[in-house]
């Protein structure tokens, strides 16, 4: 099943938090985390009511993450756009993620295409070990 968007959020009271979306496999509900909104992939089924497989944080900003919500097709694209970090690991890998090459290109845990423009944060893990790994093949 594609992804189903829905007209308005649906209240989670487990989560506390609000659904936006739904696809074969997740529900896909925002939260107030910290500082940050967290969207959050939970699980269909019982274990999506002691876990979530993967997450992104957001700007304090609702209207930006159902903005980032409707926009995502999680059939062909990994993760969706404006996030500032994904605290979870491994990265989401969508179904068909082969037709949108451009889009599910290499990003760092802060959501940058850092092979391209690099990372906006000073000393980002993730650029760290790709400089470490062209180094030690003598490609840097």
């Amino acid at each position: 099943m594609p992804m189903q968007h829905h007209a308005s959020p649906i209240h989670d009271a487990h989560w506390e938090g609000e659904e936006l979306a739904r696809d074969d496999t997740h529900r896909f509900v925002w939260l107030w985390y910290g500082s940050n909104i967290r969207l959050i992939a939970i699980p269909d089924g019982p274990d999506g009511e002691w876990l979530f497989d993967h997450g992104w944080c957001f700007p304090r900003d609702p209207e930006l993450v159902a903005r980032a919500v409707a926009d995502w097709d999680s059939d062909t694209q990994d993760e969706p756009m404006g996030w500032h970090k994904r605290p979870t690991w491994p990265t989401r890998k969508a179904p068909r993620r082969d037709e949108k090459p451009d889009y599910n290109r290499a990003r760092c845990e802060h959501g940058h295409y850092f092979l391209d423009s690099g990372c906006r944060v000073l000393n980002c893990r993730d650029v760290r070990e790709h400089e470490d790994r062209a180094h030690a093949k003598g490609t840097a």
